[in-house]
């Protein structure tokens, strides 16, 4: 019954996993960690876009996989660059993530997703499809929907519903599911049976739907608090995103302005922390505008646009 619901939960843009495919972590994190460890060994070259989530790096780091950049442009990865990269060392798989790109809110456009399919084909490798976003664009088919035989789609049900409501997903293919079975039990990353089971009944009831629709119509309302803050400088995101990425203005540095923002109380990420190999990445931050009330989001938002129009000299006098 809980695969049932969960199949159910993860279906959109017309695409429905089996649910004899799926398995369960007791998070999203979890989740990721098991798949990575399955697909890849110690020493292997795990292909990610330039920017990525951070928490990828470290499960990288912990398992002793070598991540490698991979280009991208408006439309998200390349998928040229993945054939560039397997061609110079053989990638053991790809993580990718095709909706609301966490920092940079792109979104892959189904010709991208099909050419990406025909690559992890040609190539023979697994992609690592990480969808835990994707609730806010379901009207999308997945990766997983075009090579199902060559995509593990990891998702998680803390981002729909509550941050305290820890469950993730993955749907496996058969030929690697004894692996990701394994990986989840010798981790110790079994779910708990509360959110199981509370997944499981409040799919059925339509509470999942109403949260998620819920959320979506709130991103779209935290982005426009966001365009009236930040509508003169260069930024970067989507209309149903619940992050924000901005460039910002000369002569500012990134982790400059990160340790300004935070004597005001305000946290924000650097561009750093999703930079993978030795490039630092742009001075750049990510704003996450999910937390905090739309009125503590507006005042911290004038804040950060006021200070990022002054000068970090002017500060460093105050």
């Amino acid at each position: 019954a809980a695969r049932a619901a969960a199949a159910d939960l993860l279906a959109r843009g017309g695409w429905c996993p089996d649910p004899a495919r799926v398995l369960f972590a007791g998070s999203g994190r979890q989740a990721i960690s098991a798949v990575v460890a399955a697909l890849t060994r110690p020493g292997a070259r795990l292909g990610v876009e330039e920017l990525t989530y951070p928490v990828l790096k470290a499960i990288a780091t912990r398992l002793g996989v070598t991540l490698v950049p991979l280009a991208m442009d408006g439309a998200g990865l390349i998928p040229e660059a993945v054939e560039e990269a397997h061609r110079a060392g053989p990638l053991h798989a790809v993580y990718v993530q095709p909706v609301l790109h966490n920092p940079l809110s792109l979104t892959m456009p189904a010709e991208r997703l099909d050419r990406l399919a025909d690559v992890l084909l040609t190539c023979g490798i697994h992609a690592i499809e990480d969808a835990v976003w994707a609730f806010l664009r379901d009207d999308l088919p997945p990766l997983a929907s075009r090579v199902p035989e060559r995509t593990v789609l990891v998702d998680s049900l803390s981002k729909r519903l509550a941050p305290g409501l820890s469950l993730g997903f993955a749907v496996v293919p058969a030929a690697v599911s004894g692996g990701v079975a394994a990986a989840l039990r010798s981790g110790g990353w079994a779910p708990m049976g509360f959110p199981l089971e509370a997944m499981a009944q409040w799919q059925a009831v339509g509470a999942v739907e109403t949260l998620v629709r819920a959320k979506q119509r709130q991103a779209v309302e935290r982005q426009e608090i966001a365009e009236r803050h930040l509508g003169d400088f260069v930024t970067r995101s989507a209309p149903g995103s619940y992050y924000r990425w901005w460039e910002l203005p000369r002569p500012w540095r990134a982790d400059t302005f990160v340790a300004a923002a935070a004597r005001h109380g305000i946290a924000v990420t650097p561009a750093a922390a999703f930079a993978v190999g030795r490039h630092r990445g742009p001075h750049a931050i990510r704003l996450g505008l999910a937390s905090p009330s739309a009125e503590t989001l507006s005042r911290a938002l004038a804040t950060l646009a006021d200070l990022a129009r002054s000068a970090p000299e002017d500060l460093a006098q105050d």
